[in-house]
């Protein structure tokens, strides 16, 4: 019995009208030629169509510079199921009433505006072109068009997470469905200083923190902790009896109890007040989004310690501009990132064109199988909690397998964390 997909994520074109700082497309090692997809390699999906129940028109292109959109979404209408979820995230530079109109006679159901803000914010994109999608997105849905879902998606940075709030609160005036806010993956050593959030999982700050407040209770300090991690190579200049290195050994014993590693640079240097200063507004936010009945995907400030990868679980297949398959968001391109401010270099894996193969059978191969099987054992490493992090095996473009020798490049990846989310 065949293994059947549910979601696609579709590349129908690489193309943009934009250059955003944080877009892969800006990454050093991102070499995709700039071209759409031919409608005859799309065609070959339609084995996979009548089992999927949701298809998104875009990977890092923007879907409306491609001419034949209509035609990709109208055969996506009349080969999948009659609930099926058609639709595509968009900067809506180009969108109009006409275009608009004629994609939902195509069959669209499903829209989200990517924006920075709604309110002006100094070198982001100007909130007068999400404004004006939004308005003609919701004289549609005013108009009849009431089975079309409409949202916005925020990639949030230090520039625009004191917007959030009020872009919601603008937002909602246009009658928007759903909202994804997804933190910022930086592509570049600068970008890195803009993202909001920590590379130390949940379970990895409980612990530290633990630790260190027992360590300020017995009236030492972190200075104690960072000479022993100083003169740790000379034992015989440190007292190995001493109560900060008996404090450092129990919360290092306690972490590896609960196969958890620690980063300890990272965690010494967090900037506390920032996160829980994050964690407020998305708490803010959580709670207006119920207010205003908006379903919402709002990230975590830290990983989870407990992995999901939502990609896999959700039975994803995604298709580059070329035909390629891919499993999944992190592993659609080849790019450069800076998470955590540790330069990972990632390749694209492919398992199969669906230019030479069926898709479904490209899906049922041992080689995607075992891709499968391997991330959903989720015993892989915390990578970014390695105090040797970003060790050669994952730093280097050409992954061979982690330290746990697992073939899948997976303990570099925190989409499984719960900090990053995108239209599926």
């Amino acid at each position: 019995m065949k293994f059947l997909p549910q979601r696609l994520s579709v590349e129908i074109t690489t193309k943009c009208n934009l250059k955003c700082e944080i877009c892969p497309k800006q990454s050093p090692n991102y070499h995709d030629p700039q071209r759409d997809m031919d409608f005859e390699v799309y065609k070959k999906l339609l084995p996979v169509f009548p089992y999927i129940s949701s298809i998104v028109l875009n990977g890092i292109g923007e879907p409306l510079l491609h001419e034949e959109l209509e035609r990709f979404v109208a055969l996506a209408k009349e080969n999948m199921p009659k609930e099926s979820s058609i639709g595509f995230q968009t900067n809506a530079v180009l969108l109009d009433e006409k275009r608009l109109s004629g994609l939902l006679k195509a069959g669209l159901n499903r829209i989200c505006v990517s924006m920075d803000s709604l309110i002006p914010i100094m070198g982001l994109h100007e909130p007068e072109i999400g404004k004006k999608a939004l308005e003609i997105i919701y004289k549609a849905k005013k108009d009849g068009n009431k089975g079309l879902k409409s949202g916005i998606e925020i990639v949030i940075t230090k520039y625009n997470i004191y917007q959030i709030l009020p872009t919601l609160i603008e937002a909602s005036k246009y009658g928007i469905d759903f909202v994804i806010l997804s933190h910022l993956i930086p592509y570049s050593p600068e970008a890195s200083k803009l993202v909001c959030y920590e590379t130390s999982n949940e379970e990895a700050v409980r612990i530290f923190k633990k630790w260190l407040n027992r360590l300020f209770e017995k009236g030492h300090t972190v200075e104690d902790w960072l000479e022993q991690m100083r003169k740790k190579a000379l034992p015989e200049f440190y007292p190995q009896d001493s109560e900060p290195l008996k404090l450092f050994k129990s919360m290092y014993d306690e972490a590896s109890e609960k196969g958890i590693t620690l980063h300890f640079s990272n965690l010494i240097s967090r900037d506390d007040a920032l996160i829980e200063e994050i964690k407020k507004i998305l708490k803010e936010v959580e709670i207006l989004a119920k207010k205003l009945n908006l379903s919402i995907q709002i990230p975590r400030t830290n990983p989870f310690p407990r992995r999901k990868c939502e990609f896999i679980e959700e039975r994803c297949m995604f298709i580059g501009f070329d035909g390629e398959v891919s499993p999944c968001y992190f592993l659609w391109h080849d790019f450069t990132c800076y998470i955590g401010g540790l330069r990972k270099a990632v390749k694209q894996w492919s398992f199969g064109n669906i230019k030479e193969k069926n898709p479904l059978e490209i899906y049922n191969s041992p080689q995607y199988k075992s891709f499968r099987d391997s991330v959903l054992k989720y015993d892989f490493p915390y990578c970014y909690d390695c105090n040797f992090a970003l060790c050669d095996l994952m730093e280097l473009d050409d992954f061979l397998y982690d330290c746990f020798t697992n073939p899948i490049p997976c303990g570099a990846c925190l989409w499984c964390g719960g900090l990053f989310y995108c239209m599926i």
